[in-house]
This record gives structure tokens, C-alpha cells and sequence, in this order.
């Protein structure tokens, strides 16, 4: 990815939780996408057959067609669009569907969304904002991060803010996180047991505001960790979940509850 200086602008590490056919939920995602970014420009199959033309595609149900019509060649796809929030050039993002992730990644390293303009990059941010809450709304979807390195956004189930490393270092790994399915299954279910919601729903908004959490339907939350524009962080996603972990690890010992026992 480093060539073309891509960033992930979403993404889940949906094999350790999808309870339906990733083929569907992913078609699903591209129906959501058509929505905003309008018709596919391109669309893939496993094997980039570029002798295939697929190009300019504007009904979802073409692109259902074709992919289930193909079965395992479309094992993993892929779907080209233009991003009409940015209209001086054009601005591709790519949504890739396979077993163990989905992702949505742009090719110019974020440069549309920190341009000199503060406007522009929060009207920006707004637009993705509005795609990112209509993916995550997916019922298959539990979980759904903004941006790769920097993890600046988060909607799903409460419980997947809960990371122990040695459990998630297995779940980012394609080739693990099959193996890890009913490890995060059991530590999503005591979590939901045993920490209440609005105790997580508290401790977000204390330190991070309540502008930044909302909670949203199927029991899911959003919590943005950036301030307006997408890459002014409010916070160190990464240093803010350890801390997390370990205030939930110290409210259960309380009640002599060991969560993760990893």
C-alpha cells in the first residue's frame, strides 16, 4: 500500500465476529457506498482479471449478479469509486471484501482531508462521517474503526473498545483471526454481563466530551477521537484503549471479576 501512499479511511477485522456470509454483508457495504459515492467504476475479482470490463456500473444489482453469479472467484472482490466530495480532481477510494476484513482505503494519503482550508477539511470529515455511521449501522457489523494508524473513530458494540493485546494481536492477523472467533465471542458476551453500559458511555464522554460519543441504534455507540477534522486527534487511540482496559480490568476486580483470563 505504501506505493500509492494509501490510508485506510475504515475498517473491521470482521472474521473474528461475522455471524453471516461475508459475500453478502460486503455487497451490503457496496449497496451503502453507491448511496454516497454513487455508481462502481470498477469492479474486481479475486484474481484482477483486467480483461474482464466491469467499469462504470450503476445498479446494485449488476454487481450482486456478477459476484454471486461467479461464486469462489469472487472469494475477495473489490469495487472502485469516485468520491464526489472532491471535485479538482478525481479522488478514488476502493472498498475491499474478503474473510477476514473489510476495508475502504484512499490513494492520496489523506491530503484531501488536511487541506490549508479548516472548512473544507471538516466539511470533508462531515461527508465521511456520514458514510462511516451508514456502514457501521450494518446489524452484521459489530465493530468499524476510522483510519489505520491512527484509529480516529469507532461505532459498534461497547465491547470492542475492549482490547487485551495478546487476544487482538491474533485478531489482526488473517491468518489467526478464525482461530479467535469464540475466544472474542466469550469476551464480548462477559463484557456486556458485567460492565454496564452506561458506566462505559460515562467514562467516554468524561474524557473525551460529550460532543464525541453517541450512542446509536442496535446497541451500538460512536465515539470520535479526533476534534472536527479527521486527523486532529484528540487523543492517542491506542495509549486511550490500554488505559481503558485497565480501568475496566480495576472496576471489575472490585466485584472479584477477571475479564480476560488470556
Amino acid at each position: 500500500m505504501a506505493e500509492n501512499n494509501e490510508r485506510l479511511l475504515m475498517f473491521t477485522f470482521w472474521g473474528a465476529y461475522l455471524k453471516e456470509d461475508y459475500i453478502k454483508v460486503g455487497l451490503d457495504v457496496t449497496e451503502t457506498l453507491m448511496k454516497h459515492f454513487g455508481m462502481v467504476r470498477r469492479l474486481y475479482d479475486a484474481y484482477d482479471n483486467y480483461d474482464i470490463n466491469f467499469n462504470n456500473i450503476d445498479t446494485i444489482d449488476a454487481i450482486r449478479k456478477e459476484v454471486l453469479g461467479k461464486g469462489e472467484r469472487y472469494c475477495l472482490f473489490k469495487v472502485n469509486f469516485y468520491n464526489p466530495i472532491v471535485t479538482e480532481e478525481i479522488y478514488v477510494n476502493r472498498l475491499i471484501v474478503n474473510r477476514p476484513y473489510l476495508f475502504l482505503e484512499e490513494y492520496d494519503g489523506l491530503k484531501f482531508y488536511q487541506t490549508e482550508d479548516e472548512v473544507i477539511n471538516a466539511q470533508r470529515t462531515q461527508a465521511l462521517l456520514k458514510v462511516f455511521t451508514d456502514v457501521a449501522g450494518h446489524p452484521s457489523l459489530d465493530e468499524l474503526w476510522m483510519l489505520d494508524f491512527d484509529w480516529n473513530g469507532f461505532m459498534g458494540k461497547p465491547a470492542y473498545l475492549y482490547r487485551p493485546d495478546p487476544l487482538y494481536e491474533r485478531v489482526e492477523d488473517p491468518l489467526d483471526i478464525y482461530e479467535t472467533k469464540d475466544e472474542v465471542t466469550r469476551l464480548v458476551e462477559e463484557f456486556e454481563a458485567h460492565v454496564p453500559r452506561d458506566w462505559v458511555i460515562d467514562y467516554l464522554q468524561d474524557r473525551l466530551g460529550a460532543e464525541s460519543v453517541q450512542e446509536m441504534g442496535d446497541g451500538k455507540i460512536r465515539v470520535l477521537f479526533f476534534d472536527r477534522e479527521l486527523t486532529k486527534s484528540k487523543v492517542n487511540t491506542e495509549e486511550f484503549l490500554r488505559t481503558f482496559e485497565r480501568h475496566v480490568d480495576e472496576y471489575l476486580l472490585q466485584k472479584g471479576i477477571r475479564l480476560y483470563k488470556g
